[in-house]
């Protein structure tokens, strides 16, 4: 992993200089915010240096999901996964679209051209010249390379905007919503997946908890503290959703035997009715370690 240079930060989330120390991983401190209780690196690799962790390696790597490595073994494998998550990100929507969606954080598109399958008008945003590349060369899809601030995206376009799984890497999450409060459309609506830190499982397993990705994660969100940075950034949450470690060895990145199985002979669509079964059932157990927001632009 290359020498990432450091800097001392503030609460992102409430801008509150207090926090305690959690503890620390791969050399990086994580720390709490005393008022609003969202945990982060402290110090934090610089946002130029932290986007050139997400490179061919970080997408192709033999060597990923390893203890403190990074990436995927192979991020294309995952086309039916990314499929599945576009078809069940939409189901809550009913009738809405086609229209025009954004994608932050798109990678090599998969997602993304799942989208324009459907009939939307899809545009993505990725800081990996690598991942952006092969999305527009290989997939024909409309993306930009770099930080959505400084994508030069009109404002009050997109009737969708998806942030999967991609809030906790970004160096200034709170900038990034008001960015996309402004692309959105008026009553827009906009989706944030990430990992939740306030289920049973984060709490009882620390800084073992297997979603900690550090450096890459750079925040670490509970329910609660992405409801009030989707509220403080203009936003009004109608659908708050968490996601069950039960079914998250299904769903997380199909690289988990025998699940792994489903999406190698795409069947992964045929077991989506017991994979919302764990959910449900994990949900009531208490056993979350991830949340899907829903919110609009008010």
């Amino acid at each position: 992993m290359q020498d990432l240079r450091r800097q001392e930060k503030n609460c992102n989330l409430c801008h509150s200089q207090k926090s305690r120390h959690l503890f620390s991983l791969h050399s990086f401190n994580v720390v709490k915010c005393l008022d609003c209780g969202l945990a982060y690196l402290n110090p934090m690799p610089y946002p130029d240096d932290a986007a050139g962790l997400y490179t061919v390696d970080y997408y192709r790597s033999k060597d990923a999901n390893g203890d403190g490595l990074l990436g995927y073994p192979d991020y294309l494998e995952l086309q039916e996964h990314h499929t599945f998550v576009a078809d069940e990100l939409l189901r809550p929507l009913g009738d809405t679209g086609p229209g025009t969606v954004l994608d932050v954080g798109c990678g090599m598109g998969t997602m993304l051209g799942r989208f324009r399958e459907l009939g939307w008008e899809a545009y993505g945003v990725d800081v990996s010249a690598y991942a952006t590349d092969y999305a527009r060369n290989e997939l024909g899809l409309k993306v930009f390379t770099g930080a959505v601030e400084q994508a030069g995206l009109p404002e009050n376009f997109f009737d969708l905007v998806t942030v999967v799984h991609v809030i906790e890497h970004l160096p200034d999450p709170r900038s990034t919503l008001e960015t996309l409060h402004r692309l959105l459309k008026p009553g827009g609506v906009i989706v944030v997946a990430t990992h939740d830190t306030s289920g049973l499982w984060p709490r009882i397993a620390g800084k073992h908890w297997r979603h900690l990705n550090i450096p890459e994660h750079l925040y670490f969100f509970s329910r609660k503290s992405l409801n009030r940075m989707l509220v403080d950034t203009g936003f009004r949450t109608f659908r708050l959703t968490e996601t069950a470690t039960l079914a998250a060895v299904a769903s997380d990145t199909g690289l988990y035997a025998p699940i792994k199985l489903l999406y190698r002979y795409g069947l992964i669509r045929q077991a989506a009715p017991l994979l919302r079964g764990w959910h449900t059932v994990a949900r009531k157990l208490n056993i979350s370690d991830g949340a899907t927001a829903y919110a609009r632009r008010v």
